[in-house]
């Protein structure tokens, strides 16, 4: 390696060796932070050089030099600098997310989505979940309007742990039951949460519920719920600790399934998804951010080993687990956002806002996914020989690259307060393609049942683990616990266990969408009035 200090890094910008080329982009990276909008055009230019050139692309810790570079041109998008400086810079930036290679990509759409974007959001202070009162069904349907007779009141719809009556005006009074193992605050936190958001005005349609107040207390304790003989249903509360509110008709509209089956039309799901997803970035724009668009994982069974719960994290692009079941009741649907008690104040931008922004991205791609497997839901997993289902004939590739474009926008619309009119940061064609390609063939279907994790249940708990997980009982009771790992067929996954995804454009798609939606916010309070994009990325 030649390294030579006294030459200028805009002179030497790319060389052979990739140490010294590294050197070079961290030291006019340096530059670009201590000198601003008055660094010397041959540091502009070399920085762009160093980013749009890719000779060592092959390097394993490329990623480092493509994020020097970017740093270092992202430098040039603070207050103060000139608009057309301010705008060459993120024509390259722009020109990177759309042409670049996977490593590029990455790493400019890192250091764009941890600019400075978002306030910090206001909290909600939650009622004490011991305050809540006592009632019964009946005392509670009366108070929400729901009509007296005919069994209205004694035989309630079931949405998993929630109890649904219709009330004469046409909404649904919801009682979502904690269960046995919850206190309640998630439940309080929910329902300040609705209070909140009811006072809030949003751009795009959101029927947020409203809670039922016994006594002047969102909670309550029901007695006696319908269908229960005595003690409460197991798994839930043993005291009954619930809320009720009232919700919209559409409440349980998902977009990949209706009540009793079935699934919403195309139009419907073209309104819904990009609806939802300006509802995500118009409370991120506030300072807040939802945390669970989906239940996603990349290790279910590791879910009390690992540190991080074996929750998915896009940004390092691991395996995918279950993601179809995954996609079944996501937390937005007809009537807006749901499961409130998800919600959080941002304490600050940076990555975590760039990693909430993904991960409504990725919930709302997945459920585009699963819409179209929604289409023959028995066309799933393998056959004896080991063949798997192929359901690539349900997706309709240009409808779903419209999908993909409709969300991204209203993200970006939702967050910054300003359309996109721009290129899309991505092609949203190849990406459907792929999705059509990964989501619709079920080549993954096992997970591992590690020894150390069968070592972490008793008998009991191991035999209803794997019975849990699609076992015959007769044969988990003949298993040895604790001998080897066991394989058991949990898919469609995207991707082996234990490796990366299968589809790594899906988190391609989430790094750079999520990181030019911090962009357009950041750009538009930096620079007021439109930023002209059109300027050539050379001199």
């Amino acid at each position: 390696m030649h390294y030579f200090p006294d030459v200028d890094p805009a002179t030497r910008a790319v060389q052979r060796d990739f140490t010294v080329t590294w050197l070079n982009a961290r030291e006019l990276r340096a530059e670009a932070e201590r000198e601003g909008a008055a660094l010397p055009e041959r540091s502009l230019y070399a920085l762009e050089t160093i980013l749009t050139n890719f000779a060592h692309d092959a390097q394993r810790n490329a990623h480092h030099l493509y994020r020097e570079a970017a740093q270092g041109l992202a430098c040039l998008l603070r207050p103060g600098t000139p608009g057309p400086l301010a705008a060459r810079a993120l024509s390259v930036l722009d020109a990177m997310l759309r042409e670049g290679t996977r490593k590029a990509r990455l790493a400019v759409a890192g250091v764009l989505g941890g600019l400075p974007a978002a306030p910090a959001g206001r909290g909600v202070s939650p009622c004490d979940p011991a305050a809540a009162p006592e009632t019964d069904a009946a005392a509670l349907c009366a108070l929400a309007g729901v009509p007296a007779g005919a069994d209205a009141r004694t035989a309630p719809r079931r949405e998993g742990r929630s109890l649904v009556w219709k009330t004469s005006s046409g909404e649904l009074l919801v009682v979502k039951r904690a269960r046995a193992d919850e206190d309640g605050a998630g439940l309080a936190l929910e329902a300040a949460w609705m209070e909140r958001l009811a006072g809030e005005s949003f751009a795009v349609r959101f029927e947020v519920p409203r809670p039922l107040s016994v006594h002047g207390c969102p909670l309550l304790r029901l007695r006696g719920a319908p269908g229960e003989d005595g003690a409460p249903e197991a798994g839930l509360h043993p005291e009954g600790l619930a809320l009720a509110f009232l919700a919209p008709a559409g409440y349980f509209h998902y977009p990949n399934e209706l009540p009793g089956g079935g699934r919403p039309g195309r139009a419907e799901l073209a309104e819904m998804l990009p609806r939802a997803a300006h509802l995500f970035g118009a409370l991120a724009g506030r300072g807040i951010v939802h945390d669970d668009p989906i239940p996603l994982f990349h290790n279910r069974t590791a879910q009390g080993r690992r540190g991080d719960q074996g929750v998915y994290d896009w940004r390092r692009m691991g395996r995918l687990d279950q993601w179809l079941g995954s996609c079944r009741h996501p937390n937005f649907g007809a009537s807006g956002l749901r499961d409130l008690e998800h919600l959080r104040a941002l304490r600050g931008g940076g990555q975590s806002l760039y990693k909430a922004l993904g991960n409504a991205l990725l919930g709302l791609l997945l459920v585009a996914g699963s819409w179209f497997r929604a289409g023959d839901r028995a066309l799933r997993g393998q056959d004896a020989e080991g063949r798997p289902a192929d359901a690539r004939h349900l997706f309709d590739e240009d409808f779903l690259a419209g999908l993909l474009g409709g969300i991204f926008r209203e993200l970006c619309h939702g967050f910054s307060g300003r359309p996109h009119t721009g290129a899309l940061p991505f092609d949203a064609a190849h990406l459907a393609a792929r999705m059509a390609e990964e989501m619709g063939v079920d080549r993954y279907m096992d997970e591992l049942f590690r020894v150390e994790d069968q070592g972490r249940l008793d008998r009991a708990g191991f035999e209803a683990f794997l019975v849990s997980r699609g076992m015959e009982p007769a044969r988990a009771r003949a298993l040895e616990q604790g001998r080897e790992d066991i394989s058991l067929p949990t898919g469609p996954h995207l991707g082996r266990f234990n490796a990366q995804t299968s589809l790594p454009e899906l988190n391609e798609f989430v790094a750079c969408a999520a990181g030019r939606v911090v962009a357009a916010r950041h750009v538009a309070a930096t620079f007021p009035g439109p930023l002209a994009q059109d300027l050539p990325v050379r001199p």
